[in-house]
């Protein structure tokens, strides 16, 4: 596939949240070479990965059987999704707390209130599901398929739209405008805040297991030897939460198949 001619994959029934067209197919460029020209492609790939998360705990959640909430199956997609949930508490902690306020600061004030007032749109529903989720983990709750999906959709359907409608407002012709010692600044403190970050036994396999390698082979932008520590020994902390992935350890498309019981 050629540059620029990666379409986003559709939504249907089981995969019901669109991903985001890259600016270049496959995405190859580094924040850290040119923090304004790359932050909308490599936004974009964070945010596919998250998308794919969402779509794979949807494909999954009438698979999972309603059984003892300590099954190994039930606790290993309820982790999946905690997982998943924390991923993007740090991400859109990220903005906040980093990214934002410098965008702010160099007067992009439309821009912040606009992506700021779609975060306060999804809040509420995301914490009821993880209330849910934790509740269901602690056996105080029942698991139900159904309601998954539901307490799901009322998360998902505004966080994907604020997930699409974030990107044009950091396109290139925009940051660019933005003073390059500016731009050097934002992107060293959010490095930082990133690394600050706790979860290095569930969000960095996460972030690997929901990646397509394909759309950007040099991300996520982890040090090689956290990249291969994190498919070969991070993993296995939590290995029962990757099952649930959209992609397995190598990269490769992966689909969860419900166990037949006797």
């Amino acid at each position: 596939m050629s540059t620029g001619d990666h379409i986003p994959e559709a939504s249907d029934a089981d995969h019901p949240w669109p991903t985001i067209k890259l600016p270049t197919y496959p995405f190859l460029g580094s924040t850290f070479i040119d923090f304004a020209e790359h932050i909308a492609g490599e936004m974009s790939v964070t945010h596919n990965a998250i998308i794919r998360s969402l779509n794979s705990l949807w494909h999954n959640a009438i698979l999972i059987p309603s059984r003892e909430h300590d099954s190994p199956i039930i606790l290993g997609y309820i982790g999946y999704a905690l997982t998943a949930l924390k991923a993007i508490q740090q991400h859109h902690d990220a903005e906040e707390e980093v990214f934002f306020p410098a965008m702010q600061h160099v007067g992009m004030n439309t821009m912040v209130e606009e992506n700021t007032e779609q975060h306060r749109a999804f809040h509420d529903a995301m914490q009821t599901l993880k209330v849910y989720l934790e509740g269901v983990q602690a056996g105080s709750q029942e698991y139900d398929g159904q309601k998954m999906r539901e307490l799901l959709r009322e998360f998902a359907d505004p966080l994907v739209k604020h997930l699409h409608d974030e990107i044009p407002t950091i396109r290139p012709e925009i940051m660019h405008k933005i003073d390059k010692t500016e731009m050097q600044k934002m992107s060293r403190a959010l490095m930082i805040y990133n690394q600050s970050q706790e979860g290095l036994f569930s969000v960095v396999p996460f972030m690997l297991t929901a990646h397509d390698q394909r759309e950007a082979p040099n991300w996520p932008p982890f040090p090689r030897i956290l990249t291969w520590l994190g498919r070969n020994a991070i993993y296995r902390w939590h290995s029962s939460y990757w099952q649930f992935a959209p992609y397995d350890l190598s990269g490769e498309p992966q689909r969860y198949s419900a166990p037949t019981f006797k």
